[in-house]
């Protein structure tokens, strides 16, 4: 069995450049922003700031122009409070004065070893893609959320549901966020919703991911509760939040 919580935390700690004796001893971590390798940035955003809450406790990350504030403003905060509208819009003119934005705030979960296991009748075929067969998409496909065409978080693998006729009825691929963690996105086509594929094509991933003894985990909008319910009927538990910044356009 992946031991989660301790790779979870290893990956934390190398996006907050955090050490392990810190980690020991404190509840909120707050370090200078490094941009170690192994790091899960990507695209738009941007090392200046960064909060993981996990678990009661906080990884932060910032830049050297902004450190003591975070320090004096965070390192007796309440995590758990972390995204209080009246916090996140405190912390925003802060990145504001200094050239950046809050990009978003995500909840990410993770998997859960209690989860209750599901029997699936689903008349599909399934078709599993490696990066070979997943480069013969591109972003016109109409799977943005299960392949994320980002560089820096390649696309490594995929499962998808196929009708008699050939066609992709649904597809959930996941992306090397770094060596440790992999996310997973999901796409049903319009006409073949409510069928359990999402819940299907999702704990087949997450399944096949956890033996390749890397950590599957899957985020979306606070507010996209639909999501949610596919997360969970899945075989995850809510586990983490982040906020990420980027530079102001």
């Amino acid at each position: 069995m992946t031991d989660i919580d301790s790779l979870v935390r290893q990956q934390f700690r190398i996006d907050t450049n955090c050490s392990e004796a810190e980690e020991n001893d404190k509840t909120v971590m707050i370090n200078v922003a490094a941009g170690l390798p192994g790091s899960r940035y990507f695209g738009e955003l941007d090392t200046f700031f960064r909060a993981i809450i996990y678990h009661g406790e906080m990884y932060m990350s910032a830049d050297e122009r902004i450190l003591e504030w975070c320090r004096e403003k965070y390192s007796l905060y309440r995590p758990e409070w972390f995204c209080k509208f009246e916090n996140l819009r405190t912390l925003d003119a802060k990145l504001h004065e200094n050239g950046y934005e809050i990009q978003d705030t995500h909840v990410y979960f993770l998997p859960d070893n209690d989860a209750q296991t599901y029997e699936f009748d689903v008349p599909f075929k399934l078709r599993w893609l490696d990066e070979d067969d997943i480069a013969v998409f591109d972003e016109r496909e109409p799977f943005r959320h299960a392949l994320g065409y980002i560089p820096e978080c390649p696309d490594v693998t995929a499962v998808a549901a196929i009708t008699d006729d050939g066609e992709i009825a649904a597809m959930a691929g996941a992306s090397r966020d770094s060596d440790i963690m992999w996310q997973i996105g999901i796409d049903v086509k319009p006409g073949y919703e409510h069928r359990g594929l999402a819940v299907y094509l999702v704990t087949l991933l997450k399944d096949h991911i956890l033996e390749l003894g890397r950590v599957p985990f899957y985020g979306t909008s606070e507010s996209h509760s639909n999501s949610m319910d596919v997360a969970i009927r899945s075989g995850f538990i809510p586990s983490f939040t982040e906020v990420f910044c980027r530079r102001k356009p």
